[in-house]
């Protein structure tokens, strides 16, 4: 029986080779006759031509297998010519040279599946609150199944794991760095992987590549269905959410994060071309006939392929997707739409400085974090005066004061003894303290960020622009933060007698001025910085402003910052580059 299966086996895949190539032939002109459709169209396409790509080797080797089948008998194998039968002598080691790849691809495969296994034991629930947004979803979609959301550190996007109980891990980074409507657009994009079956037809998919490896039009026909299948799952999700515009800036959002290997095993938001869906999202080919419905997709071509390319290396690609052009005498800005998740103006903002008391934000957030007792009275030592310096402070040696005021004092007056004595009281001490504030940064995703003074005095506290932004959207979250540092002043007790506090950014409850979140830093390296989260019309916006001159200097850029965005508006600003 194997004598025969050997031969049977080998031919089927030499014959496949010619008509493997006669498939891909059909399958590309089709392609291309369909290059302005549906990309369910095209996928339509791949699939049924994997499927008789698989199914040719297959009715070939039955046939062949069949009493009156297609192999040579033995009578007429003397009757072949030299080529054929040379080739028939070296059947058996075609076979096996088939069967080893063949095994390192299943090898391959159950590798990426041992990695999946990992990604959900590790990961860890969701708030309950972005569990209920999804379970909503799932309902809207006319999902029946149960979709469990979890998050997970190591990912860079948000992906589908499992068919038969599926789970969605997201980047814990995104849940506090992406505004909910670009990250509820994500999760409706890896719902619609869900709604469709798409993990267990990917892994069908995989089982064909691996037995036919050895044919290049099985892996082009494979990587078109994937770029397909995410395509398809942006149009499900926009129309989830009825706004394609969202699921297109979510994308954008997206191509900013670092990307990560993974196996082609799962579903990820960051899959296919991401130029491409976020083109055909604003500009969907069938009514693109005009020039002027392209402008949208230059447009979004024109921010988004600057972010995709960049490296943390690349410290200038952000300012070619500056929408505004201001003269700023900060050597490092950023201006971001909170609302649209779009970047309008970037000078310098992946350049690694330091951030002196900017540092501050994250020492809030590592502190309220430990929900530790806020009426807790805390007492300053001599240590914590040595430790830090500061030319005038309301607190000395021996001032006892409740932890909630250490807090107040550290973000409205930027005290840096309160600063201080909230990390030497930390559960553990300034040991763990330090390593909460490196647990909190890698939660939030910041690979170009390191603090190791909760103050910000040190020159080694250091931070980019656009990871700033990304800090000030996480310190958002915490309503003490924003209620301490949006106040222009406050009195605290302290030994006894009232204290006053005053903000130490100006700009707080001037006139024209709508500030939910700020901080000023100073040092001699880092020199007058600030970054603060302002209202304008109806939309937020983060500014970040790192090394002006002087403190008028920072003073001045903020304000042409904000008078621009109100006589503008973010969606009327010409592009400019710096």
């Amino acid at each position: 029986m194997i004598a025969s299966i050997v031969p049977a086996l080998g031919w089927s895949l030499l014959h496949f080779v010619w008509q493997g190539l006669v498939v891909g032939a059909v399958a590309a002109l089709l392609l291309r006759l369909l290059r302005d459709a549906s990309p369910r169209w095209r996928y339509a396409v791949c699939a049924m031509a994997l499927l008789i790509c698989l199914c040719i080797p297959l009715i070939y080797l039955t046939c062949s297998l069949a009493p009156s089948g297609t192999l040579p008998s033995a009578s007429q194998t003397t009757e072949m010519p030299v080529w054929q039968h040379a080739l028939q002598a070296r059947m058996p080691a075609l076979v096996g040279a088939w069967s080893l790849g063949v095994a390192l691809m299943l090898l391959r495969l159950s590798l990426g599946l041992v990695w999946v296994g990992q990604l959900r034991r590790h990961a860890v629930f969701a708030p309950a609150i972005w569990q209920e947004r999804l379970d909503a979803m799932a309902l809207r979609s006319g999902l029946h199944r149960r979709v469990q959301l979890k998050l997970h550190a190591a990912l860079s996007g948000p992906v589908t794991v499992g068919f038969w109980k599926p789970i969605v891990l997201l980047p814990a980074a995104l849940l506090s760095g992406m505004p909910v409507a670009l990250l509820e657009a994500l999760l409706a994009h890896e719902l619609a992987h869900v709604q469709r079956w798409d993990y267990l037809v990917n892994l069908l998919q995989s089982l064909v590549e691996g037995l036919l490896f050895f044919h290049p039009v099985i892996w082009w026909l494979s990587r078109r269905m994937r770029v397909e299948r995410e395509q398809i799952a942006d149009e499900l999700g926009a129309l989830l959410l009825h706004d394609p515009g969202h699921m297109a800036l979510a994308l954008n959002e997206l191509s900013l994060q670092a990307p990560s290997r993974q196996p082609e095993l799962i579903m990820s938001a960051r899959g296919g071309l991401l130029f491409q869906r976020i083109e055909r999202l604003m500009a969907p080919p069938p009514e693109t006939a005009g020039w002027k419905l392209a402008l949208p997709a230059l447009l979004v071509a024109c921010v988004s392929l600057p972010m995709q390319a960049s490296s943390p290396d690349t410290t200038q690609a952000l300012s070619a997707a500056s929408l505004l052009q201001l003269p700023v005498n900060a050597r490092h800005v950023l201006v971001l739409d909170e609302t649209g998740g779009k970047v309008l103006m970037a000078k310098d903002a992946n350049a690694v400085v330091p951030i002196a008391s900017l540092t501050k934000l994250v020492t809030a957030m590592v502190v309220l974090d430990a929900r530790l007792d806020p009426d807790e009275k805390l007492r300053i030592t001599r240590a914590d005066m040595r430790s830090t310096t500061q030319d005038s402070s309301l607190l000395s040696a021996g001032s006892e004061i409740p932890r909630a005021t250490a807090l107040q004092m550290a973000l409205m007056s930027s005290e840096n003894r309160a600063a201080t004595l909230l990390a030497r009281t930390f559960p553990g001490g300034n040991d763990a303290f330090v390593q909460a504030v490196r647990a909190k940064i890698h939660s939030l995703g910041l690979t170009r960020t390191t603090i190791t003074d909760p103050t910000g005095a040190t020159p080694a506290n250091t931070s980019t622009a656009t990871e700033l932004a990304g800090i000030v959207a996480a310190a958002a979250r915490y309503p003490e933060i924003a209620a301490i540092t949006s106040h222009q002043r406050a009195e605290v007790a302290v030994d006894g007698r009232t204290r006053e506090l005053r903000n130490t950014n100006p700009l707080v409850g001037d006139t024209g001025w709508d500030i939910r979140l700020s901080k000023t830093g100073y040092s001699t390296e880092a020199g007058r910085c600030l970054t603060m989260r302002l209202r304008s019309g109806d939309k937020d916006y983060t500014v970040v402003l790192l090394h002006a001159d002087d403190a008028e200097q920072r003073t001045r850029d903020a304000g042409r910052i904000r008078d621009s965005l109100a006589n503008s508006g973010a969606a009327r600003l010409p592009a400019k580059y710096f």
